[in-house]
């Protein structure tokens, strides 16, 4: 496991918790195991994602499609924040613009949350310091004329042969996600960070890392039709061992202010940062507000 966790987090594993586990990776059940290798039985049940819902159309985006309608009167989109001032309650935007709040509710990552309020706290910035550490990711997205060569969802690469540590055939979430015909797309993640350097020619690299793990061929090559990159600052929060102590002493100081920071960056807790986590969150940070009713996704024990 370790080449593995070495690859995805991009951190020093001596320096992580292992608190988040439970929720994200199904504890192994030895008995069961051991039963599946003896009666060499796929165990397609396993674990906490292995089934989930997808939409046939828009992606990814099309799930915040739906949200939308009941928001869009209020959204102001395409403006950068620039800070934060609690004594009088004001955000300011980078175009000069200043809005009053009543309460905050944010999803921006925390360590950056923290730099931009004034006053300045040196108690919470040592605290992010501190315990807010995170990794960063090149996503790169190839596509193939050719028919799907396989009905897996995702799979894990350990090995040092391949830049990313997980690749995903993106195209069997829905047939939408490709044009018709004979085509299917991967989604290939590479984590980096200051601990763990990738080089700047990813694609490449990437390509040939499908190569070498038996994805593709070289021939294959001459029916990739389109390829993508995104770099991703932001990608896992870092469940570290001062993670805990840091949360404890930002969290309570922004509450006393009247912001409530949740999300997979905002609230900076992995195990449940998922997109449906993050979502639940919302929902129970306006009951909280509204009715004093407890979270129970987001927490700190």
């Amino acid at each position: 496991m370790l080449p593995q966790n070495k690859k995805t987090w991009a951190h020093p594993l001596d320096q992580m918790n292992k608190d988040w586990i439970a929720e994200r990776v199904s504890i192994v059940d030895l008995k069961r195991i051991i039963k599946n290798i003896i009666f060499k039985q796929d165990d397609v049940s396993w674990g906490p994602n292995n089934q989930f819902k997808f939409p046939l159309y828009g992606g990814t985006g099309g799930l915040f499609n739906k949200f939308m309608p009941y928001v869009k009167d209020n959204l102001q989109l395409n403006r950068k924040l620039a800070g934060i001032n609690l004594d009088n309650k004001t955000i300011k935007f980078t175009d000069g613009q200043k809005m009053d709040y009543d309460i905050l509710i944010n999803t921006s990552p925390l360590d950056i949350l923290v730099n931009m309020l004034s006053p300045k706290n040196d108690k919470l910035l040592d605290a992010a310091g501190m315990g807010l550490e995170h990794n960063s990711g090149h996503i790169i997205g190839v596509g193939i004329q050719q028919a799907c060569p396989s009905n897996k969802c995702w799979m894990y690469f350990p090995q040092g042969d391949s830049p990313f540590y997980r690749t995903t055939y993106f195209s069997n979430y829905s047939p939408n996600n490709v044009p018709k015909g004979k085509y299917y797309s991967l989604m290939c993640e590479t984590s980096f960070s200051p601990y763990k350097q990738v080089d700047k020619n990813i694609t490449e690299l990437t390509l040939q890392g499908l190569e070498n793990s038996k994805l593709i061929s070289n021939t294959d090559r001459n029916d990739i039709v389109s390829t993508y990159q995104l770099d991703v600052e932001h990608l896992y929060p870092i469940p570290t061992l001062k993670r805990n102590d840091a949360l404890r002493i930002i969290q309570p100081y922004l509450k006393k202010h009247d912001i409530y920071s949740r999300g997979r960056f905002g609230g900076w807790l992995y195990e449940v940062g998922n997109m449906d986590h993050s979502v639940m969150q919302g929902v129970e940070t306006v009951d909280y507000i509204l009715s004093g009713k407890a979270e129970t996704t987001w927490k700190i024990d």
